[in-house]
C-alpha cells in the first residue's frame, strides 16, 4: 500500500505537475516540492533495506518487482534511487533476476546502469 499510495503518486505528481494546478508558472515550484518529498521516500525505504535482502525481509514479494518499475520511473530524479547506498544495492541485485530481465527486454528498457 505504501508503494502505491505514496511513491507512485508523489512520482505521478513529479512527471506531471501541470495536471496539478491551475497556474502554469507553479509547475516548477511543484517539481521541486516532489524533489524534496521523493527524496524522504526513498530515504525511508533505502533505511527500510538495512540489513535485508528484499523489502519484506529474506524472502521476496510482489512489493519488490513494483518498486522495480517505479525506481525506473525515478531515474531521471536529481537523486535518483541507485544514488543511495542500499537501493543500489538491492536494485542491482533485483536486475539480475530474470523476470526482471524479461520485463525490461520487452518493454525495451536498458538494464546498463543497474550492471
Amino acid at each position: 500500500m505504501y508503494l502505491t499510495n505514496t511513491l507512485q503518486v508523489e512520482l505521478m505528481l513529479y512527471f506531471y505537475p501541470e495536471k496539478h494546478t491551475t497556474d502554469q508558472s507553479a509547475t516548477k515550484a511543484i517539481v521541486k516540492a516532489q524533489e524534496d518529498i521523493l527524496h524522504a521516500i526513498l530515504l525511508l525505504l533505502d533505511k527500510q533495506l538495512t540489513d535485508k535482502k528484499y523489502l519484506l525481509g529474506d524472502k521476496m514479494s510482489i512489493c519488490d518487482y513494483f518498486f522495480f518499475m517505479l525506481a525506473i520511473w525515478a531515474d531521471e530524479l536529481p537523486r535518483p534511487p541507485l544514488a543511495f547506498k542500499n537501493l543500489n544495492t538491492y536494485l542491482k541485485h533485483m536486475a539480475k533476476l530474470p523476470a526482471i530481465i524479461n520485463a525490461c527486454k520487452t518493454e525495451q528498457f536498458s538494464l546498463a546502469d543497474y550492471q
